[in-house]
């Protein structure tokens, strides 16, 4: 007796909707994680700028950039850094 076998379904079939690829779910996944990180330095950066000559201002007035000169240059390299890095960063975004 012959016995009747049922055929193989193929996945192959374009009518059958495929789920995403795991691979693009991570890229993404990936992309919106470091594009948060970016938006949050970015934001530090931006804001930081902001205290930073009153800061630097302050260590002037005091004199402290007798004493210590290096502190307050690093003061102004920070700024000079952090209004670089901040440029780009937008509060309402």
């Amino acid at each position: 007796m012959d016995e009747v076998r049922d055929p193989v379904m193929s996945t192959a079939d374009p009518s059958i909707p495929r789920p995403p690829a795991v691979a693009s779910n991570l890229q993404e996944l990936l992309a919106t994680v470091v594009e948060t990180i970016v938006s949050v330095f970015q934001g530090i950066a931006f804001w930081a700028t902001i205290p930073l000559p009153l800061v630097i201002a302050g260590t002037l007035a005091t004199n402290v950039v007798a004493t210590r000169p290096l502190l307050v240059g690093g003061l102004v390299v920070l700024n000079i850094v952090c209004a670089a890095l901040g440029h780009n960063y937008s509060p309402n975004a």
